[in-house]
């Protein structure tokens, strides 16, 4: 099959790439910069800000698109990559499907966030987010990325021979993850500095990088998925991911914990004059027990995910490990 790709190399969208081709498939990236040659795999030099006429020759002889491309850092970039960039491709696929009178799927990948802090307000209120909640982001990010979303949606109904499927993941995590704060937390627990904050219902909401390609691809060839949106979280205690790093370092299990009234107050007496580990947001993070339910997916198309993330520790930190030289051997266990 032919399969075209935005962001092709990205954290998800390498992985992704490395499975088609092991699949069989031929694929397509869109690249701004120069690739090195790899077996079955073309690199259309173009940007997605183009005019939309300069995208046809990406997606020609495909009916099959990822949409992986995105910017977490630069808030600058982020409407016109995420809004400008989606409505572009858009165009793009119309006047192909103009042309050629032929179906076309675009598998989108989204984020949770679309759904926003639905906590704000109190933050460690129980809830679990199904995809029957309303979008309500936060944040230039979330914010663009849930538009983009809506784009898709739309052009859907007014073009039945277009349909979607939107991948919307929690927290991915992986060796390559470019947010740091997954591996800053573990180390935290190898230095033996970690404490809980308040309840033990505490959830984690990661979902393993390998899981999110495998939906992906799963949703591309499945009909079930056509016109779905899907939540993927592989939630579990924040404890239990807390403990698995412990193991894993070889460290004692973390017991200690703090009173959330007590560690806010310190927080908010010393932020003002000294640089915190601890910041109300990430406080907010460590006392959450907000869940997202990934049941649709797993009921819809059969999607299960390879283990819990607790289980896969011991993998996820020994990058970690390797690239800043510890002397710690993971507990395989």
């Amino acid at each position: 099959m032919n399969v075209c790709i935005t962001g092709g190399t990205g954290f998800i969208g390498s992985p992704l790439c490395a499975l088609l081709l092991s699949q069989g498939d031929r694929v397509r990236m869109l690249s701004r910069r120069e690739q090195p040659a790899m077996p079955g795999r073309e690199v259309f030099a173009g940007d997605l800000l183009q005019p939309y006429d300069a995208l046809g020759g990406f997606l020609e002889g495909c009916n099959l698109l990822y949409h992986c491309a995105g910017e977490i850092n630069d808030t600058d970039l982020m409407y016109d990559l995420h809004v400008r960039g989606t409505a572009n491709l858009l165009k793009a696929v119309s006047e192909k499907i103009k042309l050629t009178g032929e179906a076309f799927h675009w598998v989108q990948l989204s984020s949770t966030g679309a759904y926003g802090k639905r906590t704000l307000s109190r933050p460690e209120a129980a809830v679990s987010i199904d995809e029957t909640f309303s979008p309500a982001p936060v944040g230039e990010y979330e914010v663009t990325k849930t538009i983009s979303d809506e784009l898709v949606i739309s052009y859907s109904k007014i073009e039945p021979l277009f349909s979607y499927t939107i991948i919307r993941p929690s927290i991915v995590v992986g060796p390559q993850m470019p947010n740091q704060s997954f591996f800053q937390l573990s180390a935290m627990v190898r230095k033996r500095l970690f404490f809980y904050i308040g309840s033990k219902k505490a959830v984690s909401t990661y979902v393993h990088v390998d899981d999110v390609v495998r939906a992906l691809v799963m949703c591309a060839s499945d009909v079930r998925a056509k016109g779905q949106i899907f939540i993927l979280s592989n939630d579990c205690l924040l404890s239990d991911v807390i403990d698995s790093m412990a193991d894993a370092y070889n460290v004692s299990r973390p017991t200690l914990r703090v009173p959330v009234g007590i560690v806010r107050l310190l927080v908010g007496i010393a932020s003002p004059f000294v640089r915190l580990p601890l910041t109300d947001d990430r406080v907010n993070e460590l006392v959450k027990e907000v869940g997202y339910s990934s049941a649709k997916i797993e009921e819809t198309i059969g999607f299960k995910y390879q283990a819990p993330i607790p289980k896969v520790m011991p993998a996820l930190l020994s990058q970690y490990v390797k690239k800043s030289n510890l002397k710690i051997v993971a507990n395989n266990d």
